[in-house]
């Protein structure tokens, strides 16, 4: 409201007379709109709340909906912590089953060695003028260029260059005596891989090395050999220590060697199921506690048909028959799971793992596939949740509510003002008017006083 001295001409309260005026016509109005964007912001918090119990009851759903969850297996290794000697991993098609596996040998690459008489010093030159020289392991081969007046600490750093893609490092070992070691390793396992070296393409200058760098060979026990294992009294050898097609549905990798068979266990990943089952429950408590609350008596969202819909749907579906052929189960209130009076399920271990134990196929059944429960409420919450969901479409639509419902309140405080304005003109101009008159009455009364 403006401030100004209306009134000072006539003597009279005019200011408090425009002001109950204005707010005569324009307080009901504004609070009308106040109350309507208060519930609009009420409906739009409570929209959230809801779509948010959706989403989360999403998420359950369709971690429920993966066919992995209920193909997934698990490998109980009876070993003990520290003294590994392999390591298990199943896939969906393992057996459930029990296993004696034994680590017999593991696979390793293969060493050259030269002879203590071959090297002295690192800055030996071992051709000075140049050629090939090849490493050969198994069926790969690699094939240096090795230039003139190349020393044995360059020829190392060469073949460490170059041979980190083809699995091959050279080192040098001076043992204090006068005498330097050369050494190439391979980290290619497996008999038949077994490093080899041809300087055939080489001049040496060292008479030591002749032809096919005989200087360098294999010592006893530096061969390349296969990982062995033993799988319930059966012999398998591997060219490496990971053995994927010795046991159907099972990668074995050979760890250490073991003293004795070690027994193996692969069951069904039941505790991963158990815990998602038990989240799915816990998660549609959460969402039926959200609806109770906003759809209350008295609360915003009552009798929203969002809820009412998709409450009835989700009962609906929760009491559906889910079974598959040649399953002993029906519904998921065989498996555990159970309705309450207060529209809330309820979990009983003891007869989840009950039926596990009876069918772990026909309890996936009920969740997964076409005629599964989390096949359907998946899709049947498709419409609901998410960014293009039916709870988005509705905060959408208050969110317009609120931006056109603030356009006509400032819009009606406009005309407001103008209202204001308009009065103070015409009290302004009355005023002006009463105290003219009040003059010409003081006149009047002092000229006739003199008479």
């Amino acid at each position: 409201m403006a401030i100004g001295s209306l009134g000072a001409g006539s003597g009279l309260d005019l200011e408090s007379l425009v002001s109950d005026m204005v707010s005569a016509r324009r307080d009901t109005k504004v609070k009308l709109y106040e109350n309507k964007l208060a519930g609009y912001e009420a409906e739009l918090s409570a929209l959230g709340s809801v779509g948010l119990a959706i989403d989360n009851f999403k998420t359950f759903v369709t971690t429920l909906n993966d066919d992995n969850l209920f193909s997934g297996r698990n490998a109980v290794i009876q070993q003990k912590e520290g003294e590994e000697s392999l390591s298990i991993t199943p896939d969906k098609t393992a057996s459930t089953d029990a296993y004696s596996i034994q680590v017999n040998q593991l696979a390793k690459g293969s060493r050259l060695v030269s002879d203590i008489t071959l090297f002295s010093s690192r800055d030996e030159i071992v051709t000075s003028s140049g050629g090939e020289l090849t490493l050969t392991a198994g069926d790969d081969e690699l094939v240096l260029d090795v230039k003139p007046d190349t020393t044995l600490s360059k020829l190392r750093e060469q073949i460490n260059s170059a041979g980190k893609d083809f699995g091959v490092s050279a080192n040098l070992v001076d043992d204090g005596d006068g005498h330097m070691f050369f050494t190439i390793t391979s980290t290619k396992t497996g008999v038949g891989n077994t490093l080899s070296i041809d300087s055939s393409n080489l001049t040496l200058d060292s008479a030591a090395l002749g032809g096919f760098f005989p200087g360098l060979s294999v010592p006893l026990g530096g061969e390349a050999q296969d990982a062995i294992i033993t799988v319930d009294g059966i012999r398998v050898r591997n060219d490496s220590n990971e053995f994927d097609k010795a046991v159907e549905g099972l990668t074995v990798n050979a760890l250490n060697v073991s003293k004795e068979p070690i027994k193996v266990d692969i069951s069904y990943n039941k505790e991963t199921v158990e815990n998602t089952i038990q989240g799915f429950v816990g998660s549609y408590n959460e969402l039926i506690s959200v609806f109770k609350q906003n759809t209350a008596k008295g609360s915003v969202l009552n009798g929203n048909s969002m809820i009412r819909n998709l409450s009835s749907s989700l009962a609906s579906d929760l009491m559906s028959n889910h079974s598959s052929e040649g399953s002993p189960f029906t519904s998921i209130f065989d498996v555990g799971v159970e309705f309450l009076e207060d529209g809330t399920l309820s979990y009983d271990s003891e007869k989840f793992n009950s039926a596990v134990e009876e069918d772990f196929d026909g309890v996936a059944s009920l969740f997964i596939g076409k005629n599964g429960l989390a096949t359907s409420l998946d899709g049947l919450l498709d419409t609901y949740a998410g960014p293009r969901g039916m709870n988005s479409t509705l905060k959408d639509s208050v969110t317009k509510s609120i931006g056109s419902t603030e356009e006509s309140l400032s819009d009606y405080e406009a005309r407001m003002e103008k209202y204001e304005a308009s009065l103070r003109s015409k009290f302004t101009n009355l005023d002006t008017q009463l105290a003219n008159m009040n003059a010409q009455g003081s006149y009047l009364n002092s000229m006739l006083n003199q008479l």
